[in-house]
């Protein structure tokens, strides 16, 4: 169908043209015959690339014109990054100005600010928390777009992808929804759940060939071979093979250190495939400088820039915000030839190679022990196969190490199918904070409304209304229990029920920071910190990596009088671990506001610039939290020394500084020279001449004046 045929506007039609669209894809002709732009609900099911955000694109375009609004869910913040500059693109700088926002985090913000955009993309917990805050906005959604629906399964975000979807069906009159994904088996049986259609295809732009390495050939699942033309083991020609002439490689590691070894590794190969040119190195050495500035005092930051470099590079979640972007900047701009990655980007931004690489099948936990790579995942990699407008065919290729591994690796993954989706939302720490969400913003105030509002989800739709009984009743009782609810007419939130839930905290966390705190008019900040990273709320965020006899070593040098005491070992040797774990990551956020230097950090914790980061965000949140929680309750002397935590830990400095760290361009180290050189103050600023701040170290002229102007406006 040619785009002219479609009925779409004529200024979306010459957008399209302009980015080079003249034809359909099938999934995407497909679903306009299924009423797409009639406002009919449906679930889309074809491989990446295939033009399904093109699908969302028609069906907005419809929505908009009709004066309602978009809301784009998505799982990750750089995928709604993403999602929003391609809309952005389309809908305000070729389009009628349509204004697109990407929001995420921030979940104490009722939204209602956002509600002056036509287009919201948000992460799958940013719209529950919108709807949790009842922005009065919602009302005028007409199009839900479902990104990455499969997600549905995932342990951690599917039950509040799937309680959102439930909740907006109860908020909106009659949404559009649309769901897209690239691996549902279960398709018809997710679309029946939304009152849908399905449409399920095959298509890709760039045909895929998947094959198995063993010995020096390649064997592709329609029976043809390749002899590999690249020496060394078989992994290093494998990959050779795939950067000849002008390709792109990303491998697939099951670990974050086996992303970095394999990077460094295969630094050799990407020199004798000719992948680099003369040109890429200069473009490669800028980016190298840009990571290098970022995190001046990391050596972790130093190793990467020492990769890129060469052509070569990891990803992980261990990677700052700023790197990822770099590294997957580069290998946008084809400079990059090479990228060893954790399974984390195959679900994040769309960055597709000339061949995809899996060399291992199995990954070890040390919480879930061993478990094999899923067919769902392998399908996820393989997504990331060909380069539209650069490669005719892309390649996705598994190793083995005998023909019985190479059969076997043919059946399994090759010619095998993902998995069901099938949802997690029976899990009861999730579901006790998804009812109490429901009943703090009104949409369920009798446990009949609950339970119509919980029948609407797929959990129910498989498994039947009486599978969540018993959870639903257990959850009830445990939240009147701790006084966040009320069940003597009908259901009612507490105050603290209502706070619990907009602060978009699990009710445990605040059950443990009240019990914690109980009598205390004081307590040390480093106690503090262990208080909050003791919480359910913190239980997932791993930052150190200390052994005990180096934790030991950091214990007796604080002083065990700043610490709360350990639970017994021998009569709660879970609570004992709980208490280990909590109190590393709590050092490493000691250390960070007592202004150690980054650089010491990383190296006695041996921690990642990406997990401080996340560890930082998260603590930051729950300190906040814990100051309103304990506020509430009238801890009003340990709610205050929460709030000033808070700051701290948003700015890695003492109490004093924190008057200073709120100037523009002054962070924990310029705040210190300028306390250090006796400006102590906003009013000492404002006192100081320009050239005496302009001589303090770190500052100079530029920065001086930008403080200066900024102290003469408050």
């Amino acid at each position: 169908m040619r785009i002219e045929e479609t009925g779409l506007s004529p200024w979306l039609v010459e957008a399209l043209r302009t980015r080079g669209v003249e034809t359909l894809y099938p999934p995407q002709a497909e679903s306009l015959k299924r009423g797409l732009l009639e406002g009919r609900n449906l679930v889309v099911s074809s491989p990446t690339a295939s033009g399904k955000t093109l699908i969302a694109v028609m069906a907005a375009e419809r929505v908009l014109a009709a004066g309602k609004k978009v809301l784009y869910l998505t799982p990750l913040r750089a995928l709604t990054s993403e999602k929003a500059e391609e809309f952005r693109s389309i809908f305000g700088e070729m389009g009628p100005g349509y204004r697109v926002i990407a929001v995420s985090g921030d979940y104490d913000d009722p939204g209602e600010w956002i509600g002056s955009r036509d287009v919201v993309v948000a992460t799958y917990e940013k719209a529950d928390s919108l709807v949790r805050h009842r922005a009065r906005w919602l009302s005028s959604v007409g199009l839900v777009v479902v990104d990455e629906i499969h997600m549905l399964g995932d342990r951690e975000r599917g039950p509040t992808l799937e309680m959102t979807i439930a909740k907006l069906l109860e908020t909106i009159e009659t949404p559009q929804i649309l769901g897209l994904s690239a691996t549902i088996p279960n398709v018809k049986e997710i679309a029946e759940w939304l009152e849908a259609s399905p449409i399920v295809s095959d298509f890709r732009p760039v045909p895929l060939k998947e094959g198995v390495g063993r010995g020096g050939r390649i064997v592709f699942s329609d029976g043809s071979t390749w002899r590999l033309r690249s020496s060394g083991d078989l992994l290093s020609a494998v990959v050779g093979e795939g950067l000849m002439d002008g390709g792109q490689v990303l491998v697939f590691a099951l670990t974050r250190r086996k992303a970095e070894k394999l990077a460094e590794g295969l630094t050799g190969v990407v020199r004798a495939s000719g992948a680099l040119k003369g040109s890429d190195l200069e473009v490669l050495r800028e980016y190298a400088l840009r990571i290098r500035e970022s995190e001046r005092e990391s050596p972790f930051a130093e190793r990467l820039a020492q990769l890129v470099e060469q052509g070569s590079s990891f990803h992980h979640a261990g990677l700052g915000h700023l790197h990822r972007t770099l590294i997957v900047e580069a290998f946008k701009e084809r400079v990059l030839p090479l990228i060893c990655a954790t399974p984390t980007l195959a679900a994040g931004v769309n960055l597709p190679a000339r061949m995809v690489v899996i060399p291992e099948l199995r990954r070890f936990s040390s919480r879930l022990g061993s478990s094999a790579l899923s067919v769902t995942e392998y399908k996820q990699f393989c997504g990331r196969a060909g380069r539209p407008m650069y490669d005719e065919v892309g390649y996705s290729i598994l190793l083995a190490n005998s023909k019985a591994e190479e059969e076997y690796l043919l059946e399994r993954y090759i010619r095998g199918e993902p998995e069901r989706v099938y949802s997690a939302l029976g899990n009861e720490r999730h579901l006790r904070s998804h009812i109490l969400s429901l009943i703090a913003s009104g949409l369920a105030s009798s446990e009949l409304g609950l339970r119509r509002i919980i029948n609407r989800t797929f959990y129910v739709q498989v498994f039947g209304a009486k599978s969540l009984d018993r959870s639903i009743a257990l959850s009830l009782e445990m939240l009147e229990h701790y006084l966040m609810i009320s069940r003597e007419d009908g259901l009612q939130a507490t105050r603290l029920g209502h706070r619990v839930s907009e602060l978009y905290i699990d009710p445990l966390t605040a059950v443990r920071i009240v019990k914690m705190t109980e009598g205390l008019e004081s307590l040390s900040p480093l106690a503090a910190l262990q208080i909050i990273c003791s919480t359910p709320d913190m239980s997932d965020v791993y930052a150190a990596r200390l052994r005990l006899s180096s934790l030991r070593r950091l214990v007796e040098e604080i002083g065990e009088e700043m610490l709360l005491r350990p639970p017994s070992r021998e009569e709660d040797p879970e609570e004992y671990e709980l208490y280990l774990e909590g109190l590393k990551n709590a050092l490493v956020l000691w250390s960070w506001v007592e202004e150690v230097p980054e650089k010491e950090i990383y190296e006695r914790f041996i921690v990642e610039p990406g997990d401080f980061a996340a560890l930082r965000e998260r603590a930051e949140w729950i300190s906040y939290s814990a100051s309103n929680v304990l506020e509430l309750v009238g801890r009003k002397s340990v709610s205050r020394l929460y709030s000033v935590l808070t700051e701290r830990l948003r700015h890695g400095v003492r109490e004093e500084l924190l008057s200073l760290v709120k100037l523009p361009d002054i962070g924990r180290v310029r705040g210190r020279n300028l306390w250090r050189e006796g400006i102590r103050s906003v009013e000492d600023v404002r006192q100081a001449s320009l050239e005496q701040l302009a001589r303090v170290p770190g500052i100079g002229q530029t920065i001086a004046a930008k403080i200066k102007r900024a102290v003469e406006e408050l």
